[in-house]
C-alpha cells in the first residue's frame, strides 16, 4: 500500500505543479514507469480543481469567464507542461527536416511559428468546445482524465529516441500498467455517458495509437509527443461529445439521473396536491 501511495505521489508531483511535500525515500525506475497507472487519477484531480474554479467563478460572473478561469487554472496546475509539448511537437513535425534535426528543434526552448499556431488553435478549440457544450462542468472535469488516459496508452512498446530526458521511461511501461490505465479511463467515460461512454472511449483509444503509427515511421515518442497527445485528446473528447449530443440526442448519465429524480419529485408533488 505504501508503495502504491509513493508511486501516486511521484506521478502527481511529476505531472503537475501541486506540491508534494513528503519524503518519498529512494525512487527507483520501477516506481516511475509503474506510476503511469495513476495518470487518469491525476487527471481526475486536475479536473476536479478546474471544475471547482469554473463553478465558483460562474457564481459571480457569466459562465464564459468561468470557462476562461478554469482553463487558466489548468495551465497553472500543470505549468502548461503539455501545451509546451504540443508546441514543440508542431515545430518539429512541420519543420520537414531529418529525424535528428526534428529532435533538436523539439528540444529548443524557443517557440516557432508552427508551435504558436498549434497552441492558439488548441486553446481556441477548447474554449469553443466547452462554451458550446450543454454540460460544461462535466466536460471540464473529464478533459484531463481523457488526456492522461491517452498519455498512459501511447507509451506501451514505444521507442524513446534520446539517451536521456523526461520521457526516458517511454517503452518501459508494462502491459498490465497500460491495461489498468485504460480501464480507469473507460470507467470514467461509462460513468459519465453510460453506454455512449464505450464509443467515446473507443474513439479516444483509437486516437491514442496514431502517435504509435507515427513513431514506427519516425522511430521515437518523446515527452513532447506525449504532451501533444494529451492536449489533442482533450480537444477530441469535446468534439466527439458535441457531435454525439447534436446528432444522437446523447445525454450524460448524471444529467439523465438528475432529470429522472426531478420527474419523480414532480409526480410526487402532483399526487400530494391532488
Amino acid at each position: 500500500m505504501k508503495t502504491q501511495i509513493k508511486r501516486f505521489l511521484l506521478t502527481l508531483g511529476f505531472m503537475t505543479r501541486i506540491p508534494v511535500n513528503v519524503d518519498l525515500g529512494e525512487v527507483k525506475d520501477e516506481d516511475m514507469h509503474k506510476g503511469f497507472l495513476y495518470y487518469p487519477v491525476v487527471g481526475l484531480i486536475l479536473g476536479l480543481c478546474d471544475m471547482a474554479v469554473f463553478l465558483l467563478v460562474s457564481l459571480i460572473l457569466p459562465e464564459v469567464f468561468g470557462i476562461l478561469f478554469a482553463m487558466l487554472a489548468n495551465l497553472c496546475l500543470t505549468g502548461a507542461f503539455h501545451l509546451d509539448g504540443l508546441s514543440d511537437t508542431a515545430d518539429g513535425i512541420y519543420s520537414a527536416r531529418t529525424r535528428e534535426r526534428m529532435l533538436e528543434i523539439m528540444k529548443d526552448s524557443r517557440i516557432g511559428t508552427n508551435g504558436a499556431v498549434a497552441m492558439c488553435f488548441d486553446l481556441a478549440l477548447k474554449f469553443a468546445g466547452i462554451y458550446y457544450s450543454d454540460i460544461r462542468w462535466l466536460m471540464i472535469l473529464l478533459m484531463p482524465i481523457a488526456g492522461k488516459m491517452v498519455q498512459g496508452a501511447i507509451v506501451y512498446k514505444a521507442i524513446y529516441p534520446r539517451e536521456k530526458g523526461i520521457g526516458i521511461y517511454v517503452g518501459t511501461v508494462s502491459l498490465g500498467t497500460v491495461i489498468g490505465t485504460v480501464i480507469l479511463g473507460l470507467v470514467a467515460m461509462v460513468l459519465a455517458f453510460s453506454c455512449w461512454g464505450v464509443l467515446i472511449f473507443a474513439i479516444l483509444f483509437g486516437f491514442a495509437y496514431l502517435p504509435c503509427i507515427y513513431h514506427k515511421e519516425n522511430r521515437g515518442i518523446t515527452g513532447d509527443v506525449m504532451g501533444a497527445g494529451s492536449e489533442l485528446a482533450e480537444v477530441l473528447l469535446l468534439l466527439v461529445v458535441i457531435v454525439l449530443t447534436k446528432y444522437t440526442g446523447m445525454t450524460p448519465l448524471s444529467y439523465s439521473i438528475l432529470v429522472l429524480k426531478l420527474e419523480i419529485m414532480m409526480r410526487e408533488s402532483c399526487r400530494k396536491n391532488y
